[in-house]
């Protein structure tokens, strides 16, 4: 373990790299002194002082950096191997670009990592030539990297380009990185030389070694000493003439596919999802606190059936009306607001001392009836919730109590969700819709047979992170599906809200600080009309403007993701929409009048007040083929 610091090395395992604050100005001038001491000339485009021929000048040049950075260097890591420093400076011009690459392969992969410590003795950006990384791409493949073997990524040159990310630094910050990171810098633009210095190290107990080519498609593995690439860099490419030779094998280079290189791509980011959730616990008992962290769900018995009655009496005595004709709807979208002040109260006065009795130090911030009317091809497509709190990466989350009041299954579009999906994306998720794209967007049905669809009984609660994907299919019984559903969240968390930056270009967000009051006055129809004037919401003092970015996924990269987890395809509720929208067993057509369009809404179940407008005059099944019906829906929608 060459990390002392556990948060580092974890960060370290899943990008590939950190950045750290290493030198301080004195030792960043002292280098740079030496620097132009030791280097009266300076070569044209990239300049690596290994490469110089003069032996003393490289131990010179080696000898100071080590001197300077040993203090930090112990500070951080565990017992070491050196492999040598060197500067490495960029002249301003354009032949000063370094292109994609990774470094070569020294050490038993992925046992140990080898690393390289790169500090500018300067700032940098993108006009003098800063660092340019592909996070997590040093477990992107396991082929051998050496100077007599070709580029194992090669043929990813474009998709590689566009992953590319820039490390804006400041001078004396260091770029800790394993040499199995695929990284590139632009040319210097500026007219400044660009300098850094840097510091190879490898766990002590780790075999240093080296791989040659020999031409007759086999590889030659050596093992070297720690000094061998401050000897060996003058003959690149040649068999080295020191080293103990240890074994000749067949090797054929392995080539990374575009299709392999989403593949890796996608599962980097999965982790990097993952390893961001945090949840602060909420929950009393703590094996339903473990099940929620990990499946992003639980069901249990919550109000008794008195409560439940006293509940459902206060609903038929408000005569709701389903204000926009979608069939799903929920009370607090409704433009009485006062009416809907005393829905949360009633509802709040019922369900909060039950919540109570199984959830500690928490909040409640909003609370809504949840109605779905009976319409057979009445799909709420999945979705996520607003972000309703600040710091979710710090463990805040906010939370959907979904209170069945009669009993809910699949007859009667009862809810489900994608397990474990509350860890796929941790991105903020802003109104209004349907303007704001999302990272569901392209996806809602395409994820749609996979929905782990749960039974709920009248007086059960299902508990879910807004963050976990969940969708219902359609009402297909006698009666309104009613539920109550309670936002709540952790005592200590900020509540806020995610509006986009009225501009059209989807890029920035707009974070107010709010309280309970703010969900009694904006709902997403008022948050929808106010972007479309360009409006920002009053009352709640300037936002705070933040970037809007999420992980974009092909449908067949969700879908891996999502079986990953354990979510299996759902046969029965399949086969249940095949026969509602017109298809046989053996997934033929029936012969039947074509349909009215439908107006199906995507609104939060109960809380994003998100409406999802989908208009088609095509149905449900229609958009996908005989095929993808007898087995899996693997192509979205058209047209949505």
């Amino acid at each position: 373990m060459l990390f002392k610091n556990e948060k580092l090395r974890k960060q370290f395992d899943l990008y590939g790299y950190v950045v750290i604050p290493f030198l301080n100005q004195s030792q960043v001038n002292e280098l740079r002194q030496f620097f132009f001491a030791t280097h009266p000339q300076i070569p044209e485009g990239f300049y690596s002082s290994s490469f110089n021929a003069d032996v003393t000048h490289k131990q010179k040049v080696n000898t100071k950096i080590e001197e300077v950075l040993s203090k930090q260097v112990s500070a951080h890591f565990n017992s070491i191997k050196k492999l040598g420093s060197c500067f490495l400076n960029k002249q301003p011009g354009a032949i000063s670009e370094m292109p994609i690459h990774q470094d070569w392969t020294v050490v038993d992969e992925p046992r140990f990592d080898s690393i390289t410590i790169w500090i500018p003795l300067q700032d940098v950006d993108e006009t003098n030539g800063a660092v340019q990384v592909i996070d997590g791409s040093h477990r992107f493949s396991t082929a051998i990297r050496s100077p007599s073997l070709p580029d194992p990524f090669k043929n990813v040159q474009d998709e590689m380009r566009s992953d590319l990310k820039l490390l804006k630094m400041k001078a004396g910050e260091a770029f800790i990185f394993s040499q199995a990171l695929l990284h590139a810098s632009p040319a210097n633009k500026s007219n400044e030389p660009r300098i850094a210095v840097t510091y190879g190290l490898i766990d002590s107990n780790a075999q240093l070694m080296f791989y040659h080519n020999n031409g007759q498609g086999k590889i030659e593995q050596y093992y070297v000493e720690e000094d061998f690439f401050q000897r060996y860099n003058t003959q690149i490419g040649e068999r080295p003439q020191f080293g103990s030779l240890q074994k000749i094998f067949d090797y054929e280079q392995h080539f990374v596919t575009p299709v392999e290189y989403r593949f890796a791509n996608q599962k980097f980011k999965q982790q990097k999802a993952a390893a961001m959730y945090k949840m602060l616990p909420i929950f009393k008992d703590e094996e339903r606190q473990q099940f929620f962290e990990r499946e992003g769900y639980c069901v249990f018995p919550l109000l008794n059936t008195d409560e439940v009655n006293e509940l459902k009496s206060f609903y038929e005595s408000l005569s709701l009306k389903d204000e926009k004709g979608f069939g799903f709807h929920v009370s607090m979208d409704n433009s009485d607001k006062e009416m809907c002040r005393k829905i949360r109260e009633k509802i709040w006065s019922v369900a909060l001392p039950r919540l109570g009795e199984h959830l500690k130090e928490f909040k409640p911030f909003v609370a809504s009836f949840v109605m779905k009317e009976v319409n057979p091809k009445g799909v709420v497509p999945a979705h996520q919730d607003w972000s309703f709190v600040d710091r979710e990466d710090e463990g805040y989350s906010s939370i959907t109590c979904w209170i069945a009041l009669v009993d809910t299954n699949l007859d009667n579009g009862g809810m489900g969700v994608i397990r474990g999906s509350h860890k796929f994306m941790q991105n903020h998720r802003p109104s209004p819709s349907p303007q704001c794209p999302v990272p569901l967007s392209e996806h809602m049905f395409s994820i749609f047979p996979y929905l782990h669809t749960i039974d709920v009984k009248a007086g059960e609660v299902l508990m879910f992170d807004n963050r976990t994907f969940h969708a219902s299919p359609p009402n297909t019984s006698n009666g309104v599906r009613l539920a109550a559903g309670v936002g709540v969240t952790q005592a200590g968390a900020n509540l806020v809200h995610y509006y986009m930056k009225p501009d059209g270009e989807f890029k920035t967000m707009l974070r107010y600080n709010v309280d309970e009051e703010f969900f009694l006055k904006y709902e997403n129809a008022t948050l929808s009309r106010m972007y479309d004037a360009k409006q920002l919401i009053e009352g709640y003092g300037e936002p705070v403007e933040v970037p809007y970015e999420f992980t974009k996924y092909s449908s067949d990269e969700l879908i891996e993701i999502i079986k990953a987890s354990g979510n299996d395809y759902n046969v029965p509720m399949t086969e249940k929409l095949a026969k509602l929208f017109g298809y046989t067993q053996t997934a033929q057509k029936q012969e039947q009048p074509k349909p009215e369009p439908i107006v199906a809404p995507v609104v939060s179940e109960p809380q994003s007040q998100e409406e999802w407008k989908w208009v088609d005059d095509r149905t449900f099944f229609e958009k996908y083929t005989p095929l993808n019906i007898a087995r899996e829906i693997k192509k979205r929608l058209a047209g949505v």
